[in-house]
Order: C-alpha cells, then structure tokens, then sequence
C-alpha cells in the first residue's frame, strides 16, 4: 500500500510505447491516471503508427532516449508505481532491468506479446523470465500470453491454474490471467494469485466491441488505485469496474472497433465484478 500523508499527489510512470490514436499505450495509461487522481508520467519505449483497425510502421525508442526519460523522471518525480508495458527490444529490456535492481516501488507489468511477442521471446525471453518477472509485484497476462510464456495449452480454468502456477514458479510475486472464456455462460473470467491466496473474477462477457485497450486500461488503472492506497483486492475490483464502465460507454470513431472509454471512477455498483476464491465449474 502507497502512503498518501501530507495530501501528496501519487506518482505513477507507464514505461511503455506511444499510440498514435490514444486508444492504447502511453496515452490511454495517463487518461486512466488522470481519473484516478494520480499523476501519470512516461517513459516512451516505442513510437507507433496506429489507428482503429491497424498497427502500421513501429519503431522502439533507442536505449540513451529511454535511460534519459528514466533519469529525468526520477531525479524530480519519482515513482510510487511503475507499470511496464511494451518492451520492444533486448536492449530496452535490459535498461528497464537495471533500474529496477535500486528501484524500491511497487510494479504492474502488463506484458505485451501481441505486435512483436515471437521476437521479444526470442531475444529477451530468458532475461524476462530470470530478471524482470522476479521483480515484479503484478504480471497481468492475458491467455494467449500466459500460453506463450509457458508453452502451455490454455482451454480450461484448471490449465488456467497450472499456468499462474508456472509464472509464480518463475518468481512472479502475483499474477494475473485475464480473458477466460470457456464454456456457454458468456462470462469472462480472470484469475490472480499470489502464491497463498487466489481469487476468480467474473464479469458479463458481452459488454460490447468497443473494448480496445482493455489489457492496458486494467494494468492501469490497478497502478492508480493502488497509489491512492488502496488493498489489492479493492484496487483489482474499482479496477474492473472501471474497465467495465469504459467499454459499456466507449465508442466508435474510426473505422474500428472504438477504445474504452476514460469516464471518471465507477459508480454504477452493477459494474462491480464478481470475486469468488473457488474454481468456477
């Protein structure tokens, strides 16, 4: 838990790429913040060319850019929590590892595989998995993630299970794995443990398509509650709340899909998840 004394104004960094369209990354993790009454700062780890329905051109930001945002950064606004998500390459990985050996804050990593995971797990996969998650306090993965971190087939909740447990056994201090969707209920299912303690999230499924971003708004807005000081469990379920209110108010305005919504704390008590320490059937 943050302390907040003094009335002080909670930092929170995203170490993460930049969206064009502001409907993920950089941009969406500030506006999260921003709700939160946290102040959001970046690190730019990457610059991409994006729009509702694409990811064009992509290029990561050079290792003396990323270690000069970091010095700026912390030699003034230093961080209660840092969320990590996009690291496009071996040698950001590494820079992001050596701040965190002083670095005494609490760490989202919200891992992002889906533009260049093949090739980040290739170049980075072993420095990930022996360095950084050991570091962090909460690897939020989706499914298709934890399977590629694993080597695992995901298509029930007790592989689902079995792969937090993998993670944990990589040092993990808790995880989280979003999006399960099995069976006919329509529900979708997360699951976060911590090695003693475990709890299922359950929220209604059918919410809508306007819910790009959702990944990154999540892992955010649990750095922000967090920050406010906040439990875990609290901050995990004003968290989804906040996701869930997002996407059933976002809307389109490209041609794709549209980004969740950023429409201040949840209020509505029926956006509120489910929180179950048993194993859905």
């Amino acid at each position: 838990m943050i302390d907040t004394k003094n009335n002080k104004i909670p930092v929170v960094w995203s170490i993460s790429g930049s969206d064009s369209c502001g409907g993920t990354g950089i941009q969406s993790d500030v506006k999260t913040y921003h709700d939160f009454g946290a102040c959001g700062c970046s690190v730019v780890t990457a610059i991409t060319a994006q729009n509702s329905f694409a990811t064009g051109y992509s290029i990561a930001a050079e290792r003396k850019s990323v270690v000069a945002q970091i010095n700026a950064l912390d030699s003034d606004m230093p961080a209660d929590i840092i969320k990590v998500g996009s690291l496009p390459s071996l040698e950001i990985v590494e820079t992001v590892v050596k701040y965190f050996d002083d670095y005494q804050g609490y760490v989202v990593y919200d891992l992002e595989l889906e533009a260049s995971g093949e090739q980040l797990l290739t170049e980075a996969g072993d420095l990930l998995r022996s360095r950084l998650i050991p570091r962090v306090d909460l690897l939020v993965v989706n499914i298709e993630e934890a399977a590629a971190l694993t080597d695992a087939e995901i298509t029930s909740f007790v592989q689902m299970e079995a792969a937090a447990a993998s993670l944990m056994a990589m040092d993990a201090r808790s995880v989280l794995i979003t999006g399960a969707k099995f069976g006919d209920s329509g529900q979708r299912v997360d699951y976060w443990t911590d090695g003693t303690e475990e709890i299922w999230v359950t929220v209604n499924g059918a919410l809508g398509v306007n819910n790009r971003g959702g990944g990154c708004v999540l892992s955010a807005a649990i750095a922000a509650a967090l920050s406010q000081g906040h439990t875990f469990k609290a901050a995990l379920s004003l968290a989804k709340a906040y996701v869930t209110q997002g996407i059933r108010g976002a809307q389109a305005i490209g041609s794709g899909p549209g980004a969740v919504a950023h429409l201040g704390l949840p209020t509505d008590d029926g956006d509120k998840p489910q929180f179950s320490d048993s194993r859905p059937d």
